[in-house]
């Protein structure tokens, strides 16, 4: 069947069978020849088939029982779900009213308070085992240091005791005023000379040094005093 047609644009219902021509461009007027593989949906019926009646076709027994076993078991299908989305319909008509919803958090904000003491009442328990744990870890360390004071207090002690003692068995001989005039007299009648010298044979001498300020002289002479 062949047309000719003047269109405006593209046309949803031709272009997926039509044989386009080599120019073609939209939203102006142009002639196109269509092939059409069958009648257009939206022309009327052919005046030569206006009256015709078609011939009811004949199917076997057999058949027309697995027919309606077919259409039985879609009718139930199809019940079954018209059954399941009323009831999801409604469920979700009641999920979703106020009193029901206000119920529902009212009944989640007890379980979850519930909970959360429970959870409390555990935590507290783990740290009053973990806080009794560091008191006695805290006492034993205080132990250990007292001891390692009292050790070391006892040293201290005992060497300031010792100093005391050494310092009381060396007090006689400490010039106070009461001898310090007998300390001078023994001091002017026991003269000490530290001037002494070493030769060149390793023999020490003590006294006083003459220089008689010539060569060749010994100078080892020494005097007492």
């Amino acid at each position: 069947m062949l047309r000719t047609k003047q269109i405006s644009g593209f046309c949803s219902l031709t272009l997926g069978s039509v044989v386009r021509c080599e120019y073609l461009e939209p939203n102006k007027i142009y002639t196109q020849c269509i092939r059409w593989k069958r009648k257009p949906i939206w022309l009327p019926t052919a005046k030569s088939k206006v009256f015709r009646v078609a011939t009811r076709p004949k199917i076997s027994h057999e058949e027309d029982i697995e027919l309606q076993r077919l259409n039985n078991n879609y009718r139930t299908y199809m019940k079954s779900l018209k059954n399941y989305f009323e009831i999801e319909y409604k469920e979700g008509q009641i999920q979703f009213n106020e009193e029901v919803v206000n119920k529902a958090a009212e009944e989640d904000f007890i379980k979850c308070s519930l909970l959360n003491n429970e959870w409390n009442m555990r935590v507290a328990e783990d740290r009053e085992i973990r806080l009794r744990k560091e008191r006695e870890e805290k006492k034993e360390l205080i132990l250990q240091k007292l001891v390692k004071k009292e050790k070391r207090d006892a040293t201290i002690e005992k060497k300031v005791t010792e100093h005391i003692k050494k310092l009381k068995e060396e007090a006689p001989t400490f010039i106070t005023t009461t001898n310090i005039d007998k300390a001078i007299e023994e001091a002017l009648a026991n003269v000490v000379n530290h001037d002494f010298a070493i030769d060149l044979n390793g023999n020490f001498h003590t006294g006083k040094y003459l220089d008689t300020g010539k060569e060749g002289v010994n100078n080892s002479n020494v005097t007492n005093q």
